[in-house]
């Protein structure tokens, strides 16, 4: 995949947060508009300093920053090939990663791109329980051994 160059732009620490439940925010006030979620979700990159959203408006060119509490995206759908997230970003299913996290319990899929993880909502859980099985007490994933970890990091994990 080939990295975007963004050193150009201008750099910002916004307010922009997101929690431990996936919600994202500004200062104290939840981001309700799923069009502005949706395009944030799209716009997402990584360099040294984090995570950011990258915006252009004529000429000009911000990386915004963002604090990432808990999981940043959300598992879309999911098939026997590929797994598409509500960023609209696809990886193969073959390569995922899926950890079980301690705390609560459930399923994430550790996003490698952004070096995030990203939750896996009821809704795909019939096609994620088709790739699932179970073998003397070990859950696979595709065939390979699903973690069990404390997520103590959402973001820049360094996994």
């Amino acid at each position: 995949m080939e990295i975007a160059d963004h050193s150009h732009a201008r750099e910002e620490n916004t307010n922009i947060h997101i929690t431990r439940e996936g919600h994202w925010f500004t200062g104290d006030k939840k981001i309700v508009n799923f069009r502005v979620v949706s395009h944030f979700k799209q716009s997402l990159f990584r360099d040294a300093k984090g995570i950011y959203v990258y915006q252009t408006f004529r000429q000009f060119a911000e990386k915004g920053y963002i604090t990432v509490k808990g999981p940043l995206l959300h598992v879309f759908r999911i098939d026997r090939n590929e797994i598409m997230l509500d960023s609209l970003d696809t990886l193969p299913t073959a390569s995922a990663k899926i950890y079980q996290n301690t705390e609560d319990e459930a399923l994430y899929l550790y996003y490698e791109r952004l070096d995030c993880y990203a939750s896996i909502p009821a809704a795909v859980a019939p096609a994620l329980g088709e790739l699932l099985s179970e073998d003397n007490g070990v859950v696979y994933f595709n065939g390979k051994p699903v973690a069990s970890t404390a997520i103590t990091a959402w973001s820049g994990s360094a996994e």
